[in-house]
């Protein structure tokens, strides 16, 4: 489901803030994706070690990417019982996991990666400081968001 923008400046104004937590639907998807794949990591790395071993590349190869699915499962499970991470919005600035006040906020990127892992980046003006990376996990239409934290940005700037 799309919410527009107006009705997230609509809930800025009634509530002071916007919740964005994480959309269920796609943690689902990723849970059963990487159970999928750690199972059959586990398949594979006990047929070959009932085979013969766990020696060479091969090995190495198939104990990391086991390594792997058993922590995207279990970030996955982590977000769906948690239902974090949270992006927030609201009058100090925005919000995920940590906080970046508007007036460190240096730029609001346009929505950039692959097809279904875009992000925009929320950079800071402290360039040691990590960007907030809000992606569809959080928010559905990107390309609404942007200019919408954009036109926040450039408000709460004129209010400094």
């Amino acid at each position: 489901m799309t919410v527009s923008v107006e009705a997230w400046t609509s809930e800025l104004e009634t509530k002071g803030s916007v919740e964005f937590p994480p959309r269920r639907g796609r943690l689902m998807v990723r849970l059963v994706g990487f159970g999928l794949l750690m199972l059959l990591s586990v398949w594979t790395n006990v047929d070959h070690l009932r085979a013969d071993g766990v020696s060479g590349a091969l090995g190495v190869l198939r104990l990391t990417a086991l390594a792997a699915f058993v922590y995207g499962t279990g970030l996955a499970a982590w977000q769906l019982v948690t239902n974090r991470p949270v992006v927030t919005v609201n009058a100090e600035g925005i919000t995920r996991g940590r906080s970046l006040p508007w007036s460190r906020i240096t730029s609001i990127g346009e929505p950039t990666g692959l097809p279904l892992a875009r992000a925009v980046q929320v950079r800071p003006v402290d360039r040691r400081t990590r960007p907030i990376s809000i992606s569809h996990d959080n928010v559905e239409d990107l390309d609404a968001l942007a200019p919408w934290l954009r036109s926040l940005h450039q408000q709460h700037l004129g209010h400094v």
